[in-house]
């Protein structure tokens, strides 16, 4: 039965029946007493639902607390042994949780909760982020977005690794399932990969014998995988379907004569560890594991106050290319009622597709294209019309002929090549002269590009703007160095993506206890500041000059 109590009521009294006034003070100023005002009743635990009944059965633990718990463990970047303790026996934690202290957690109990709510990171995410939004009145007019590689803790095999690593997977998954119909198999492929502690295989042989020995694994392989693809129980198991997928990525040929190299189909794709098959390779990161994007809000510049909120989290493979994720991303930053004027981003998130699709959707995008802006002519400064052609070069000379590739987007103009020879400019434009033709052959998006070059190495206030898409690595540091992302525990692209997004969450509840920390100083500093006007004169060399904007935004947050 669910469980949990109704935090939406405020409390008469704000009572903490254990410490001293001291220590009260100390905890109302601490992250855990926003939590437990600003976050802990907005948690959603709906999703529950499914697993629990609301009428019948035994009692749930407060199921509030539960997540909030696992938002904590990230905050803190505590083991899942730490997570309980602190829940059974920290009263910091209790604080921030709301329970009292006959609570108890066990081991067990906190890995069962913890697969309930496997899906479920980004409905959190969600829910939390439109309470911080509410409560800091979060301008999300200018955004920034990048990705990082999350790395999982899996060990990086060779192919010979990979595949004994397999087998042995699927043998002992099999022994356990069909322990008669294991004992039949050939004793000599048992004792090679399950042997005793006394008579291991793999140790015994010479590194000169690597190509011999990886050969022999990839003929078990095909053998095993002929062998039980027919068998009702055994081609259910999930070793044996990372046996077909080894054999699928790995093995080329058939008979006597296969090659252990990647097919060129799956190259990228291919399963680097059997541990987890869907933690893929990066070869830009040279890592294992999962790429994050983040999204936040951010301000103009570096002297206007901003609380940097992130506003949307996905995760994808490691071989996802940021130019494919860069429209799913405003359209549900478009869902959430976040959706930025303008989103700054790196060059890796650029593409024509990509910039016209912002602009369908009323977003700016600004991020550098690839490629220096040319020295001369580009085909922008030629005269064009709405249907791709050209009217005149950039010197008054009449375009002869142009022939429309509709379905390649491309566009063939024709211009006199002696006049094209006498023209002073024609070392520096993109016509191309020969004996009997001046042509240019262009590509319809190729001026939008040339625009975009033009614009970043010649508009300061683009080049301004854009400077702050470098604040953005910010969140990936803490993230890392703080909230456990530099090498993730888990393994799984659901435990994974469930740690990230608590990380993510954990970095918001952070961001948002000091924005009310700094917003709470600077108000009362404003208050104090009107008794000092002799102070005035100085100018507050020891104070920013951002105390005007700030008392603006704490007024907004705290009156």
């Amino acid at each position: 039965m669910i469980r949990s109590k109704d935090r939406r009521q405020k409390e008469l009294m704000d009572f903490i029946p254990w410490g001293t006034e001291r220590h009260h003070k100390i905890l109302k100023s601490s992250i855990y007493h926003t939590f437990r005002k600003d976050i802990l009743p907005n948690i959603p635990i709906h999703f529950f639902a499914k697993h629990f009944s609301e009428e019948f059965g035994r009692p749930t633990k407060d199921l509030q607390s539960l997540v909030g718990l696992f938002i904590l463990q990230a905050l803190r970047d505590m083991t899942d042994l730490e997570a309980i303790e602190a829940y059974s026996f920290n009263d910091t934690f209790r604080y921030a949780l709301d329970i009292s202290r006959s609570e108890y957690l066990s081991e067990r109990s906190y890995y069962y909760y913890r697969a309930k709510i496997l899906g479920e990171g980004a409905t959190v995410f969600n829910k939390i982020l439109a309470s911080i939004t509410k409560r800091l009145q979060l301008d999300a007019a200018l955004q920034r977005t990048d990705s990082t590689m999350v790395q999982v803790n899996l060990a990086r095999m060779s192919k010979l690794e990979l595949f004994s690593t397999t087998i042995k997977k699927f043998l002992g998954e099999f022994r356990q399932a069909h322990p008669i119909i294991y004992g039949r198999l050939d004793q000599e492929l048992r004792d090679r990969y399950l042997p005793t502690k006394e008579n291991s295989w793999f140790a015994n042989n010479k590194p000169s014998q690597y190509k011999e020995i990886l050969l022999l694994a990839a003929k078990d392989v095909l053998g095993l995988v002929a062998q039980f693809k027919d068998h009702p129980s055994a081609c259910q198991l999930p070793s044996f379907a990372l046996l077909v997928r080894l054999a699928e990525e790995q093995i080329v040929g058939g008979g006597e004569e296969i090659v252990v190299q990647p097919n060129k189909d799956t190259k990228g794709t291919a399963m680097a560890n059997p541990h987890d098959p869907d933690a893929h390779y990066n070869g830009h990161y040279k890592k294992v594991g999962y790429k994050a994007d983040f999204t936040e809000s951010c301000a103009k510049d570096k002297d206007t106050p901003h609380p940097k909120i992130v506003t949307q989290v996905s995760v994808h493979p490691a071989n996802t290319s940021d130019k494919t994720t860069i429209l799913d991303t405003v359209e549900v930053l478009e869902d959430k009622g976040l959706k930025p004027q303008t989103l700054l981003a790196d060059n890796g998130y650029d593409s024509d597709g990509n910039q016209q699709g912002c602009v369908d959707r009323g977003v700016e995008l600004v991020c550098p294209p690839s490629g220096a802006p040319a020295d001369g002519f580009g085909v922008m400064d030629f005269v064009r019309t709405e249907e791709n052609t050209i009217i005149s070069c950039p010197m008054g000379q009449q375009c002869a002929e142009n022939i429309v590739h509709s379905g390649r987007k491309k566009t063939v103009s024709h211009f006199d090549p002696a006049r094209c020879r006498e023209c002073p400019h024609s070392h520096d434009c993109p016509v191309k002269i020969t004996k009997r033709k001046a042509r240019l052959e262009w590509n319809w998006k190729k001026p939008r590009i040339e625009a975009r070059r033009r614009m970043f190495a010649e508009d300061t206030e683009t080049r301004a703007l854009y400077r702050q898409r470098a604040g953005g690595e910010s969140a990936f540091s803490v993230a890392k160095r703080k909230l456990g992302l530099n090498r993730l525990r888990r393994r799984g692209r659901e435990k994974a993506t469930l740690s990230i997004f608590l990380a993510a969450t954990a970095l918001n509840v952070l961001r948002m206890h000091n924005w009310l920390a700094w917003c709470l100083f600077s108000l009362q500093f404003s208050k104090i500041s009107r008794f000092l006007a002799f102070f005035r004169n100085l100018k507050f060399s020891f104070f920013p000059i951002r105390t005007k904007i700030f008392r603006q935004l704490a007024q907004a947050c705290f009156c």
